[in-house]
């Protein structure tokens, strides 16, 4: 999700795309996808690193997509008054309810937008995919690193669970 999450932001023109990674070849598929700056929160506390990066100040818009309370409070924690939280990760982990901070959403007061999607699906979304990719514009084969046969999906989900072998990004063959 956040690799896509990064090509979204280059398209629609961000001036700074921060990516917070700690695996290089996510690191790597991150800077070539559109990142300015990773940081990787293992070097670092991800939120002051942000800070540092605007000077205080924050970030215009912050996306979660990972699906934690750990990354969606720092979303929070990283977005300016009037800034923009976009919420695409799947929390399906942790069932505690998702709480947002007091301090950094200014007791109410900082007039953040938090905007929570599922996949809409539907023909009109897959063919503006497709499109983005028949023109060049998306090229979502570097982030495939593995291939299966249809009969192996549950091994390539529990893959991608664990993130083993390095996987990134699967491609099942139905054939």
């Amino acid at each position: 999700m956040g690799l896509s999450a990064t090509i979204g932001c280059r398209l629609r023109g961000a001036g700074l795309i921060i990516a917070v990674e700690t695996l290089p070849p996510r690191q790597e598929l991150a800077r070539r996808f559109g990142a300015d700056v990773i940081v990787d929160h293992t070097r670092c506390d991800p939120v002051a690193g942000i800070m540092e990066l605007t000077d205080g100040h924050g970030v215009d818009a912050a996306i979660e997509a990972l699906g934690s309370r750990r990354t969606g409070e720092a979303a929070f924690r990283v977005t300016k008054p009037g800034g923009r939280i976009s919420n695409v990760g799947y929390h399906r982990e942790d069932l505690e309810p998702l709480e947002i901070p007091l301090e950094p959403f200014s007791y109410g007061m900082s007039d953040k937008q938090v905007y929570t999607r599922l996949n809409r699906g539907g023909c009109d979304w897959l063919n503006r995919l497709f499109l983005l990719m028949r023109t060049g514009k998306v090229d979502p084969t570097p982030m495939t690193t593995h291939e299966f046969r249809f009969d192996e999906i549950v091994k390539a989900f529990r893959m991608m669970e664990f993130k083993e072998d390095g996987i990134i990004k699967p491609l099942i063959h139905f054939d």
